[in-house]
């Protein structure tokens, strides 16, 4: 009989421990598919690192992000190619091609001042070049949808200061970047030097209150 309660007594020890063991394991499962859900909220960020798009500052978030990480594939989505360029608006501007290169250019090409696919591959840091990648990260999303305005604070290099100036024309369904650059010198009488101060401002459609598509570039100053 005392076998017979022993053996009983050992069989009600392993069923209470593998009830244990698989609270636990419950529990711990429980904690992985927490982890997992907060994850996928947005199906759309855990597959490609995006966020899905609801307005146009949805868009812009992943613009600037595609622009963050030189994510030419994203970046492209933003342009129609090849881009349409008039005298007072055109990426050409801050590509700068020397005149030897515009002739090679126009041997090559029957319409020299399209900007093409390819040529956003070859001149990709010169259009989203490392300063408009840093001030265009300090763009405060809420404020520019909002108030539909928004400021990078004034970095400054030796030589030069730049900005960022972001701002909506709700009437034109237009958003503009503005990179201000400045000239951080001073003349013999200690005075700023203005001179050498210009802007870039890049000009993006805001289509169907939804997304944003690059309509042009124009340089004032």
């Amino acid at each position: 009989m005392k076998k017979i309660n022993l053996l009983f007594g050992l069989l009600l020890c392993l069923a209470a421990c593998r009830e244990e063991k698989t609270k636990v394991a419950v529990s711990q499962s429980d904690t992985l598919l927490k982890k997992a859900d907060k994850n996928v909220k947005d199906p759309v960020k855990a597959i490609t690192g995006y966020i899905s798009v609801e307005t146009w500052i949805d868009d812009f978030k992943n613009f600037r992000q595609a622009v963050y990480i030189k994510d030419k594939a994203k970046l492209k989505t933003y342009f129609n190619f090849p881009v349409v360029a008039d005298e007072n608006s055109s990426l050409w501007f801050v590509v700068q091609l020397s005149e030897k290169e515009w002739q090679k250019r126009k041997a090559k090409y029957a319409q020299a001042e399209l900007f093409y696919e390819e040529d956003f591959d070859l001149y990709f840091d010169k259009i989203f070049n490392a300063d408009f990648s840093k001030t265009l990260m300090k763009i405060k999303t809420d404020k520019l949808f909002n108030n539909h305005h928004s400021e990078s604070p004034v970095f400054t290099l030796k030589g030069y200061t730049y900005q960022m100036l972001a701002d909506v024309q709700p009437a034109d369904n237009v958003l503009q970047l503005n990179m201000s650059y400045g000239n951080n010198g001073v003349d013999e009488n200690g005075e700023k030097v203005s001179e050498g101060e210009y802007n870039n401002i890049y000009m993006f459609n805001i289509v169907d209150g939804k997304t944003i598509l690059f309509k042009g570039l124009t340089v004032a100053g």
